[in-house]
């Protein structure tokens, strides 16, 4: 009964701090910073190119497939741009041995495929990057989940010279998550307003667009799990001159989106009091 006393008192309070000492009106204006460092993105030019990283572990067996449709319909989108996919095998035991590596490297000749032992989503996708050469990069889950427009609304951003795109989910995606994993997305939003007194909420959207500077600040980020995301964004609202934008986005049809147990809360609530703590 005392811890719930403790918790609720030292709640309240936060809230009290945050509506009457700390408006949102007063933190600082990254759209305004990100003029202040020219040099952080640059407007895309015909020929660039885009890196897609796209996380795996475990994928279900016609990834390829469907990856290779995706990737095809958002080519489609910039015929003056390449878009060059990288795919970060996170140590899967199932569905991307030898065989997958193969076919995908026939089905989509220009891919490149990064091992590393399974480590989690978020090393997952830093290393993925770390290989990124390009001068712009988004990352997405490896059956890329979003509809064509909400991505395609991402990327125009990343073109557009924006450091940091963050895919905000509507109610429509959240209409399709199971009851654990609605629950943990709006405890995740408000966790994030009133104890990383943050004015992006939705961290976890899955879908990020990334200049060369934010993807030095993601080099940065050490959780390993799913949290990784709002470590990112608490590092870079924080870095100097990089601009961030959000996008509504919305889930494409068909998209069944994966229960999450118990034991993975657990080790969300310690990843994401671990970022508490290092604010």
């Amino acid at each position: 009964l005392w811890l719930h006393v403790w918790f609720f008192c030292f709640t309240w309070l936060r809230m009290v701090w945050l509506t009457f000492f700390c408006p949102v009106a007063e933190f600082p204006d990254s759209s305004a910073a990100g003029a202040e460092t020219a040099d952080s993105s640059r407007p895309a030019q015909p020929g660039d190119t885009l890196d897609i990283v796209c996380p795996c572990y475990n994928p279900n067996a016609d990834f390829i497939s469907h990856l290779a449709c995706s990737l095809a319909e958002l080519r489609g989108f910039y015929p003056d741009k390449r878009l060059h996919l990288i795919v970060a095998n996170d140590g899967s035991s199932r569905n991307f041995g030898k065989e997958e590596h193969d076919q995908l490297l026939r089905t989509i000749p220009d891919a490149e495929i990064v091992d590393i032992p399974h480590g989690g989503k978020g090393a997952a996708i830093r290393a993925g990057l770390a290989r990124s050469q390009a001068p712009f990069a988004i990352y997405t889950d490896i059956d890329m989940p979003y509809a064509k427009e909400s991505m395609r609304q991402v990327i125009d951003r990343v073109f557009d010279g924006c450091d940091v795109v963050i895919a905000v989910r509507n109610a429509s995606y959240h209409s399709k998550l199971p009851p654990m994993r609605k629950l943990m997305s709006h405890g995740s939003r408000m966790l994030n307003r009133f104890f990383l007194n943050t004015r992006y909420t939705d961290t976890q959207g899955g879908l990020k667009g990334l200049s060369p500077a934010a993807r030095n600040v993601m080099l940065r980020t050490r959780i390993p799990d799913f949290l990784f995301d709002t470590e990112f964004i608490m590092l870079a609202e924080r870095s100097k001159g990089l601009r961030i934008e959000e996008v509504e986005t919305t889930l494409r049809e068909g998209v069944v989106m994966s229960k999450m147990s118990g034991e993975v809360l657990v080790r969300e609530l310690k990843n994401f009091f671990r970022i508490a703590f290092s604010v």
